[in-house]
């Protein structure tokens, strides 16, 4: 298990960089990894370089964050629901820590309007999940029948 969180964790370290990179580019318009920073983090940070590091820095580890959080659906003592509400929480308030250190200053509106949208993908996990399961269970079942059914007739035989 800590195998995978390690590997999760990178990954998503890798992930939270390249979005970091990719992503204002896209909003913007402007070439990739040309805006990495905003004008008050790189007034706090007092140079291009720093906010640079910084920004990649937090987003990376919000990335880690995020992908390390993928094993709470392999508790196998948790339902479902309960993994799924779990990662949405930690990374709905994770979401606020990248938010504020790196001075994005998002109005209220655009802040819960992210929320809601993530909000949304994980019910578009959680169906998933649950699909994902549910087949899985159903395949058990069949498998369970058919020992069943063969044990069965190997003692009618006997």
């Amino acid at each position: 298990m800590k195998k995978k969180l390690l590997i999760r964790c990178a990954l998503g370290f890798l992930l939270g960089v390249a979005a970091m990179l990719i992503v204002p580019s896209l909003i913007s318009g402007k070439p990739i990894g040309s805006i990495i920073y905003t004008d008050e983090l790189l007034a706090r940070t007092g140079s291009p370089t720093a906010a640079t590091a910084v920004s990649l820095l937090v987003m990376g580890l919000f990335g880690s964050l995020c992908m390390g959080c993928t094993l709470f659906y392999e508790i196998e003592s948790w339902p479902l629901a309960c993994a799924t509400a779990a990662h949405y929480l930690i990374m709905a308030l994770g979401y606020l820590i990248p938010n504020w250190l790196l001075c994005w200053d998002m109005p209220p509106k655009l802040l819960l309007a992210i929320e809601g949208f993530m909000a949304l993908g994980f019910a578009v996990i959680w169906l998933i999940m649950y699909l994902r399961y549910k087949r899985e269970v159903q395949e058990l079942n069949e498998l369970l029948k058919r020992k069943i059914g063969n044990t069965r007739i190997k003692e009618e035989l006997s």
